[in-house]
């Protein structure tokens, strides 16, 4: 018998496979060291606009939301190769809690669910790789939402529906969806061999996970901008309500 088939004999015909998340292949150290860097400064920078000196109340929030965020992250769905596709949410705290805090909290909302339920070695997010894994999970999508808003407020209508239309579903629709797609993109390029199901059900799951939470969020953000629309950071009363 060759080890392989050992292998199968002591795993049993129902077990798949353990394959690797995204981020478990180690990258070049100029690479990772880059990628940190860039991350340093964008997380630095966020802490200088974050407004530290808001009421009680925003702090407040903001830590909610991010609590939300970090339970919603360990929602997810594992395809039969073993690799999973997660709730991101990065985008969604960037339309409620701003750019800056939205970057803070991504952090937290990506390392800390790992830090509080450590799976097997081999299913970690490689050390070199978690700098990267915050610039395409955290920064990337929140990027994108914020500079669809504003490219939105300066050419199309002054209109709630732009926003909660135009920014909540599609504006976060392309966030996530341009996240998974970077993120393939890194599995491609960082590991040895691609799982057998990688084109057939990764990247149409991953755009379908895409599509519905941009849907439910959009719905959220929807039904905050009409009862709350000061819990919606990057909601503009003044340039989308009539008389704003």
């Amino acid at each position: 018998n060759t080890p392989a088939a050992a292998d199968r004999a002591v795993r049993g015909p129902c077990l798949a496979p353990t394959i690797p998340p995204v981020y478990a292949h180690p990258i070049p150290a100029p690479l990772a060291l880059l990628s940190l860097a860039l991350a340093t400064l964008l997380l630095m920078d966020a802490m200088r606009r974050a407004r530290w000196q808001a009421r009680l109340a925003e702090h407040a929030g903001w830590a909610l939301a991010t609590a939300a965020a970090v339970l919603a992250h360990q929602t997810g769905l594992t395809l039969p190769s073993g690799l999973t596709l997660h709730y991101v949410g990065a985008a969604f705290l960037a339309l409620l809690l701003g750019y800056p805090r939205a970057l803070l909290s991504m952090p937290v909302v990506l390392f800390g669910g790992p830090l509080l339920d450590d799976g097997p070695a081999g299913q970690r997010v490689d050390d070199t790789m978690l700098a990267l894994q915050w610039l395409v999970g955290g920064w990337l999508p929140v990027w994108t939402i914020a500079t669809l808003t504003n490219v939105s407020k300066r050419l199309l209508p002054r209109n709630p529906f732009v926003f909660m239309i135009g920014c909540g579903l599609f504006g976060q629709f392309i966030a996530y969806a341009l996240h998974w797609l970077v993120s393939a993109a890194i599995l491609a390029a960082t590991a040895p061999t691609l799982p057998h199901d990688f084109l057939d059900t990764y990247l149409p799951y991953a755009i379908l996970l895409a599509s519905g939470e941009a849907w439910v969020e959009a719905m959220l953000l929807s039904a905050l901008v009409v009862v709350w629309p000061d819990a919606v950071r990057l909601f503009d009363q003044r340039h989308h309500l009539p008389g704003g």
